[in-house]
């Protein structure tokens, strides 16, 4: 195929899955209203402009590369996929064991448009010019050991918050903390309210009811167990340290910013006063090298400075769970990682 046809047939096959595929099937424990959001999120990310835009990366694409898939956000490897097939890479997916049917049905999907997709399963590791992986730090580790002569991207643990003022859409918020029930980096951990604690009561309240809605219209699936202690303790601590409202299949906690934590928990989230973007960094700066993205209703003024900060990505409240496709990871451009560079082979 010409880069060209191969574009078109990304595309194609992107469609294929969108339409023709139950997404509650390869869902993994989200409600089907979810898995079908998500699905539709993901499959709408993917652009052609975009794919084109592959084409003017400096240097040699991987013939074949593997992408090493984590149980969480079903739909992540797809960008992945859809990047490599576009410029002609054969992609192995290492699908997680436990859940691999999303990956199966991307493998069908491309395939039936004469991409070269295959899934895997199991622990064997096969010979590629490139690796894709994300999962646990210690996970992305063993991989980075064990392909450490060839291309990688790599993505261990990270996390994201968002910096509001009193007047922001809750419902906006409320999207960015249900989208697949509190997996993935872009997930927030904590929203930071610019004002006083009595501007943070306020946007706690209006969350709650937010999420309230946001359960009648994607409910929460399946919660692991091994989650409920976590779950326990935080809820009994911020009854101590705040307030709380939820609790039970969601929960909004407002209180001083000792309640946050840097892991997300399906519908949970903490709410905080700060008096500026500034001393949001300063309570993030323990977990710096683990920040991903911040979502701000205040676009104009606070993104150069959360920029600045250490972000790699701010965008506006309601897109947190929406990257745009083709976006930098880990602060690299899109796929450059995987490129060698003529005569450096």
């Amino acid at each position: 195929m010409t880069d060209s046809e191969r574009v078109e047939a990304v595309m194609r096959a992107v469609e294929r899955l969108s339409k023709s595929v139950e997404p509650s099937g390869f869902s993994d424990g989200l409600s089907p209203s979810m898995a079908a959001l998500g699905l539709e999120t993901a499959c709408g990310l993917i652009t052609r402009s975009q794919l084109q835009g592959l084409q003017a990366i400096e240097g040699k694409p991987p013939a074949t590369a593997m992408v090493v898939v984590a149980r969480g956000v079903f739909t992540a490897p797809l960008e992945w996929v859809a990047g490599l097939a576009a410029l002609g890479a054969k992609v192995v997916l290492k699908a997680p064991s436990a859940s691999p049917s999303f990956c199966e049905a991307v493998a069908d999907c491309f395939v039936a448009e004469s991409l070269a997709v295959e899934v895997r399963t199991g622990h064997e590791l096969p010979a590629v010019d490139a690796v894709v992986a994300m999962g646990s730090d210690a996970s992305v580790a063993l991989i980075a050991q064990h392909y450490s002569d060839i291309p990688t991207s790599l993505h261990g643990h990270r996390f994201s918050v968002e910096l509001v003022t009193g007047e922001v859409d809750v419902e906006a918020v409320a999207q960015d903390i249900a989208l697949y029930d509190g997996r993935g980096c872009f997930t927030p951990t904590g929203v930071f309210v610019l004002g006083t604690p009595t501007d943070a009561e306020a946007v706690g309240r209006r969350l709650a009811d937010a999420l309230v809605h946001a359960e009648s219209l994607w409910p929460r699936g399946h919660f692991d167990p091994a989650l409920g202690p976590v779950w326990r303790e935080r809820l009994a601590l911020s009854r101590v340290k705040g307030r709380v409202y939820g609790g039970t299949t969601w929960g909004v906690a407002v209180g001083p910013c000792s309640l946050f934590e840097p892991s997300a928990l399906p519908r949970w989230i903490t709410v905080h006063a700060v008096s500026s973007a500034e001393a949001m960094l300063d309570v993030l700066t323990p977990w710096r090298q683990h920040w991903a993205a911040c979502a701000t209703d205040t676009m104009s003024s606070l993104s150069a400075v959360l920029e600045r900060g250490g972000f790699e990505r701010v965008c506006e409240v309601g897109q947190l769970q929406r990257p745009q496709f083709g976006r930098p990871h880990g602060g690299s451009p899109f796929l450059r990682d995987l490129f060698v560079l003529e005569g450096c082979e």
